[in-house]
């Protein structure tokens, strides 16, 4: 694309002479910049078939095409080749009335999509019934034309999740700069400029994914703003205030006086900026949420019967991560997540555990986190784990990880390619801006989520890779640099070895062998989730225990070991160990609902994993306190930080289902209590 910056020239008077350097004092490019951008747009004017840049003496002359065409120059597409979709339509139908300074009629819409009188009417009526749901109405009059009716906090949530899923497609973003030029030309550049200079003033740290879908948002409201103004409540702008975003939002809106009322929007325009900044350890008002940040992690270590040794970069990790999300779910910005899905199937039994844990933040924010928002948490811990991995590894080459999708994918992604790769060392990066200031002789090589321009050999991956794109990686990267170990053969070397061997039956190809054998390799890596136990496989009969003996607490976790022991998974000291672990941290183990996990480390005496349970006919009470009466102990004899994961994330969905919880406390024999966990196991 040509840089958003070369926009500036358009609004100058043609036949107007400018020389390179006055070309790069007017976009703030620097000349080098400005003489690659100038052959850029020539390059796409002769594509087009359009009048080119002219060059006389030392000065440059813009034509008319490149004003009247400069959508189509930026995007390197005709406009003819633009197809909006129905949905985008109508969300651009949504946020054309959203910012309309003029009476808006059906033609308006038509001329805007170039589309016929009848598909904008089906559009509007498709757009008032979604919109009926969200408590908004698209309103006409012939005084005023079309018009949004509704609460403004909720007219401009919608607008930005119509724009968050906008922003990732060709026409959308074309549709998103067309409908701010017919009123500037350089309005968006000027947006965009000023937030650029905001965020480095301000000294914020901003997650590079969100600000594509973040100026766009900002320019339209500041749009809107011209004719309805919106200020925040005052708990919520209180809080604000005593936030560095606060005072960026004054500095930024200082640029747009003939737009906005500062007073009343600078609390909304500090809410934006806080549902894209990580979060800041300085800023004192955000202690709230260091504190929910430790609880979390306390409680997916009591869940997850995992200890984080790294406990402290963890809660840096996390805090910087807690609050933009904190500040999303409050105020509703939706976050859309293209991993969603593919975190629950790859990581399912991570992402159960970690909904449980993130109670501290439900109760914080006085709602559900939606799954979105949870796949982030999950890939967060889910790349702790896996750097947790100790391995002896022989540093042959070292790797820079760039993902500039945050610091959760980055951790995942780190963590994936030192399970692939574990002869080489990968730095983390998340940001391009950091790769910059990186020397080229502190690396040999870089991943990235993102393509590069760099002269040192990079990788393009994805944060989570299918079976497949693991096995191409792999042969790229030992053909590349030679790491010793299997190389993973490609599907066309399978079939060629196979062939001489095998008899193919009547209307079997190699070509149909080649398909079957890739839909295989593309499904999702379901190996290592496959050799992960169930909760119904770890507790079996002789694994089970009902006594109606009085126990003292120590006893009960005794007692509930010992068919672990006598099974040789475990030895007397981890028995001792579990019990001292309780003593020295307090009731960490129960769970909740009257159910314990007593563990402790696996070098502390297990040999296999397992689990044994033992259930009491009168509650037991742990540290002889009242509020940890528990009725079923869970010993688990974990063997790493993973292999017990989706055992336990079938126990948390039995605690999460009332009616099954109440039957596995009330179960009177062995086989009831297997039944109930059979049943856990599919909710």
């Amino acid at each position: 694309m040509i840089d958003y910056r070369m926009s500036y020239l358009i609004n100058r008077v043609q036949r107007v002479g400018y020389t390179i350097q006055e070309i790069s004092e007017i976009t703030g490019l620097s000349t080098e910049a400005v003489i690659d951008q100038l052959g850029k747009l020539n390059e796409q004017l002769q594509r087009f078939s359009y009048a080119q840049i002219c060059w006389e003496e030392d000065k440059i002359y813009f034509t008319k095409q490149v004003s009247d065409k400069w959508l189509e120059l930026h995007f390197g597409v005709q406009e003819t080749e633009i197809f909006y979709s129905e949905h985008e339509r109508q969300a651009l139908l949504y946020l054309l009335t959203f910012i309309a300074e003029e009476d808006l009629s059906v033609y308006h819409y038509q001329e805007f999509f170039r589309v016929s009188k009848n598909t904008i009417l089906a559009d509007i009526k498709k757009l008032r019934f979604y919109l009926a749901k969200q408590q908004i109405t698209l309103e006409y009059s012939r005084k005023t034309g079309f018009y949004l009716l509704g609460r403004e906090a909720q007219i401009r949530i919608q607008a930005h999740q119509m724009i968050s899923k906008l922003v990732a497609s060709i026409p959308g973003k074309w549709g998103l700069k067309k409908g701010l030029m017919k009123y500037s030309k350089i309005f968006e550049a000027d947006v965009r400029s000023y937030l650029f200079e905001t965020i480095k003033a301000s000294e914020l740290v901003i997650v590079p994914s969100r600000i594509e879908e973040t100026i766009y948002f900002m320019a339209y409201v500041l749009r809107r703003t011209k004719r309805h103004s919106f200020r925040l409540d005052g708990h919520a702008e209180a809080i604000l205030k005593e936030l560095n975003a606060f005072s960026a939002s004054q500095r930024f809106l200082a640029q747009f006086p003939e737009m906005v009322t500062i007073e009343n929007e600078q609390g909304y325009f500090a809410l934006i900026l806080m549902t894209i900044t990580q979060g800041e350890i300085r800023d004192t008002a955000l202690e709230f949420l260091l504190e929910c940040a430790s609880q979390i992690i306390h409680e997916m270590e009591r869940l997850a019967a995992v200890e984080f040794k790294a406990y402290r970069k963890l809660l840096l990790d996390l805090f910087y991560h807690l609050v933009p999300a904190f500040f999303r779910i409050k105020y509703h910005f939706a976050l859309a997540n293209v991993l969603t899905e593919e975190i629950k199937e790859q990581y399912g039994e991570l992402f159960t555990l970690t909904k449980t844990a993130l109670h501290p933040l439900e109760v914080l924010i006085g709602k559900k986190i939606p799954d979105e928002e949870v796949g982030y948490f999950t890939i967060l811990f889910g790349g702790e784990i896996g750097n947790q991995r100790e391995l002896n590894r022989v540093i042959r080459y070292k790797a820079l990880v760039l993902c500039p999708s945050g610091i959760s994918s980055s951790l995942i992604m780190q963590s994936e390619l030192k399970e692939l790769f574990p002869t080489i060392d990968f730095s983390l990066t998340t940001t391009v801006d950091q790769l910059e200031s990186i020397s080229e002789s502190d690396y040999d090589v870089i991943f990235s989520s993102v393509p590069l321009d760099t002269s040192k050999k990079n990788y393009l991956v994805n944060p989570i890779m299918s079976q497949l794109e693991k096995n191409n990686l792999i042969r790229s990267v030992q053909e590349d640099l030679l790491i010793p170990g299997i190389v993973v053969p490609s599907i066309d070397e399978i079939i060629e070895t196979l062939l001489p061997y095998i008899e193919l039956k009547r209307g079997v190809t190699k070509e149909k062998m080649y398909r079957i054998l890739n839909r295989k390799m593309i499904k999702k890596l379901k190996v290592k989730e496959d050799e992960k136990p169930m909760l119904s496989e770890l507790l079996t009969t002789e694994m089970i225990q009902l006594t109606d003996k009085k126990l003292t607490w120590e006893e009960a976790i005794a007692y509930a070991a010992q068919p672990l022991k006598n099974k040789g998974k475990i030895t007397e000291d981890y028995i001792e160990a579990m019990i001292q672990k309780v003593k020295d941290y307090g009731a960490f183990i129960h769970i909740g609902k009257g159910i314990a996990l007593p563990h402790a480390r696996p070098e502390d005496g297990v040999k296999q994993l397992g689990m044994s349970l033992l259930k009491v006919e009168e509650p037991v009470l742990l540290l002889d306190d009242p509020k940890h009466d528990i009725t079923i102990f869970i010993c688990l004899a974990a063997v790493d930080n993973e292999m017990h994961l989706k055992a336990l994330a079938s126990l948390t969905k039995i605690l999460s289902n009332k009616e099954n919880l109440e039957k596995l406390l009330t179960a009177k024999d062995q086989a009831t209590i297997i039944q109930l966990l059979k049943e856990g196991e599919s909710l």
